[in-house]
């Protein structure tokens, strides 16, 4: 009889921890949620999902950068910014990825954001001025920095001028 309880709850234990929701979601499915919702506009959904997979992988930066874009597109900029914080703190490293992602474009012209990128990113390219649209040419429209040069984008034209 011991045997058969045992049995049943080792299964049922199991089973609980397959499931997709609830308490006892793997952080891999949560991780998968949180990404659809986002994928799918639903970022109020996208925002809870994060902080469930925050709270079941703490010391993880992927539950944090999630939630960062949902705050992004829910407006919450500030909410944004320190969950973009942590993921870097926990370990996010790519620092383009963070700058090209749609969903964190509301912080791109945020002091606060660009002094959290020039802090933990001091190697990185800066962009001084971008247009995101297009010009007449077809193109890209920017200047940015590097530490040995900036470099002038119009459409097809590209200048680079050394530092001095």
């Amino acid at each position: 009889m011991k045997k058969l309880v045992l049995t049943t709850a080792v299964a049922a234990a199991m089973l609980l921890s397959a499931c997709d929701s609830g308490p006892f979601a793997s952080a891999e499915a949560i991780r998968t949620r949180a990404t659809q919702n986002l994928t799918q506009k639903n970022f109020t959904e996208a925002a809870k999902t994060a902080e469930e997979l925050i709270k079941k992988t703490p010391d993880a930066y992927d539950g944090y950068y999630l939630a960062a874009q949902a705050r992004a597109q829910l407006g919450d900029k500030n909410a944004a910014l320190a969950a973009l914080e942590s993921a870097i703190k926990k370990g996010l490293k790519d620092d383009k990825e963070i700058v090209s992602n749609a969903n964190l474009q509301p912080l791109l012209n945020m002091a606060a954001f660009t002094e959290l990128m020039d802090s933990s990113f001091p190697k990185r390219e800066k962009t001084i001025l971008s247009a995101g649209g297009s010009n007449a040419a077809g193109g890209a429209v920017g200047i940015s920095e590097t530490k040995d040069k900036t470099v002038i984008r119009a459409g097809d034209i590209v200048v680079e001028l050394p530092k001095d």
